[in-house]
């Protein structure tokens, strides 16, 4: 005979279970009468994958976990109730059910279950609505998943930046070495050498060696200055120190200055420089760093451009920008110093037609600045036929 306070007991119980929240007090106690009381231990099977479905379990006291293999599901805790579906018809079950704690069950025979609520709908109703709430909640759980993807994505980009980052910063850094102790101490050791030969040998040299050899310390010392130059603004492009301070400026005249600059030197190469529709045009962005664009790139057209040669220097006036072009008919690049033109950790040094020596931060520069600037940088190239730098500068909004 059934104990009634055993009976009182799972009522009490099933009316905190949702799919019985809607049903009589009348009804609850017969399926009590029917329900079978379980205790499984921790990691034993409660139901099995692929077996089909004869029950419904409900969680007095415990843990389980539904998984198909290593795989988890979900894990369902006191309350909760698994199997339920099978109530309604018999397919294989997809998952397996595994204790994760000591628990203690309640199992409900489906042959049973028909039996008792064949008259009754408050259960179907009650599964229907667990059912429902579940799905919402499944929806919920996929657009919180969905965020999550998409910060997973946002922080796998941001650490791929980081990373691209830290490249160039190691790459900044080799470079950096690299000239000190290449690039900038092997002019200083020529110089030494030369200024040597004048203290000691001075009265021993005719006028033209000492004139070739003051020629020398010039030149010397003149690309030294602007190495020295190059590097202290690219040191502070890349602490975070060189800052734009853009203002309306005449480009044209910056031009004009710079070319005016640089026009001995190339006539001591006998390159020369022609100015083709350098006219005022108003533009919005830093000069100082401007300048230094155009003077590395006139300089680096003079170094690689062979006597008798010419460099074009071009302006084109756009609605929003002005253009500047840069066209040598020099040396030309390589498809290989091509590709690590703008690259630190790639960029390959030439030798200018006179055997002048780079370190190819210049260029390198000249994208920061340019970029800074809001403006864009562009080469064209091809070895033995020269080639043509252009890069734009914004006008005022």
């Amino acid at each position: 005979m059934t104990d009634p306070k055993d009976i009182e007991r799972k009522v009490r119980f099933m009316r905190k279970v949702s799919i019985f929240q809607e049903s009589s007090d009348k009804l609850l106690a017969r399926i009590a009468e029917s329900l079978t009381e379980m205790e499984v231990s921790e990691g034993q099977n409660i139901v099995l994958k692929g077996e089909l479905g004869d029950s419904m379990y409900i969680i007095l006291d415990g843990r389980v976990k539904v998984h198909d293999g290593d795989y988890i599901f979900s894990v369902l805790k006191t309350g909760d109730v698994f199997g339920k579906y099978y109530l309604i018809d018999q397919q294989e079950r997809s998952a397996t059910v595994t204790a994760l704690s000591h628990t203690f069950l309640l199992r409900f025979n489906q042959d049973e279950f028909h039996r008792i609520t064949q008259h009754e709908n408050t259960i179907f109703k009650g599964i229907l609505k667990t059912l429902v709430r579940r799905l919402r909640d499944m929806n919920v759980i996929e657009e919180q998943l969905a965020a999550q993807n998409t910060e997973i994505l946002q922080q796998k980009n941001t650490l791929e930046k980081q990373k691209l980052e830290l490249t160039e910063l190691n790459a900044t850094k080799d470079k950096f070495f690299s000239i000190i102790a290449h690039d900038l101490r092997s002019p200083i050791s020529t110089l030494i050498s030369l200024s040597e030969v004048l203290h000691t040998d001075m009265d021993l040299l005719e006028p033209q060696q000492q004139k070739d050899i003051l020629e020398s310390l010039h030149d010397l010392s003149r690309n030294y200055l602007k190495l020295l130059d190059n590097l202290l603004q690219w040191a502070r492009v890349q602490s975070g120190r060189m800052i734009p301070e853009p203002a309306g400026f005449d480009i044209s005249e910056v031009i004009h200055e710079v070319i005016s600059f640089y026009r001995p030197y190339a006539l001591d190469k006998q390159i020369r420089l022609v100015e083709r529709n350098i006219s005022p045009v108003i533009v919005y962005a830093d000069m100082n760093m401007i300048r230094v664009v155009l003077r590395n790139l006139i300089s680096n057209a003079i170094k690689f451009t062979q006597p008798g040669g010419e460099i074009h220097i071009i302006m084109i006036n756009k609605v929003d920008w002005a253009e500047v072009i840069v066209q040598d008919n020099g040396l030309g690049m390589s498809p290989q110093v091509f590709e690590g033109l703008f690259k630190l950790d790639k960029t390959q040094s030439m030798a200018g037609t006179a055997g002048e020596k780079g370190t190819g931060l210049g260029l390198h520069l000249c994208k920061e600045f340019v970029e800074l600037n809001k403006g864009t940088i562009k080469v064209e190239s091809q070895k033995g036929f020269g080639s043509v730098f252009n890069f734009t500068i914004p006008k005022p909004a």
